[in-house]
């Protein structure tokens, strides 16, 4: 039953998004320590080279709506794909200075603020909505314990309806679960 709710919140999809959106990847995977030798044998990087799956993620400002999945790489071509499928031409686009978005995004208004120099805030653009929700998202997932990699989908999905729907009273969160059971 948890798995068919998990899969019905994955299919509850926002978007696409119009405005001020902020855009984030972020690595899921586990710590280093709990993996099996077999793994931390082989070595593994921090941050874009990492073992870990990669999630690619957008935050609606003027909704606070998140749509979030994860990617099979970082590739301009698959971002590209990623941002032209839940973004509404026009979107104005805030990133952080990582170079992988600076061809991505000219289908779009783009600001970015590096991060690598220290400046986080750039009057309005800015990328703390994004950040926030992957601190929430990693802090679900750690109470949930070890999620297998072909499972991510529907555990991310679940936490991102939950975060989509935190301003519901838990009522209208049990009557939404039960539309969506309904119409399936």
């Amino acid at each position: 039953m948890l798995h068919h709710l998990r899969t019905l919140m994955t299919e509850d999809r926002v978007g696409p998004f119009n405005g001020i959106v902020e855009i984030d990847e972020t690595f899921i995977g586990g710590q280093w320590r709990n993996k099996p030798w077999r793994i931390r044998r082989k070595g593994t990087k921090r941050g874009h080279g990492t073992s870990k799956q990669a999630v690619f993620g957008m935050l609606s400002r003027d909704t606070g709506q998140v749509i979030a999945f994860p990617i099979p790489n970082l590739r301009s071509e698959t971002l590209l794909a990623a941002l032209r499928a839940n973004l509404a031409s026009g979107a104005h686009v805030y990133t952080d200075g990582w170079s992988g978005y600076s061809h991505v995004v000219d289908s779009f208004v783009h600001e970015k603020t590096d991060h690598r120099s220290g400046i986080y805030v750039l009057g309005t653009v800015h990328t703390n909505g994004i950040e926030s929700f992957w601190g929430y998202l990693k802090r679900r997932l750690k109470i949930t314990g070890g999620i297998r990699v072909e499972r991510l989908p529907l555990f991310l999905g679940e936490e991102i309806w939950r975060f989509n729907n935190r301003k519901l009273t838990l009522d209208e969160k049990a009557e939404r679960l039960y539309q969506l059971l309904v119409a399936n």
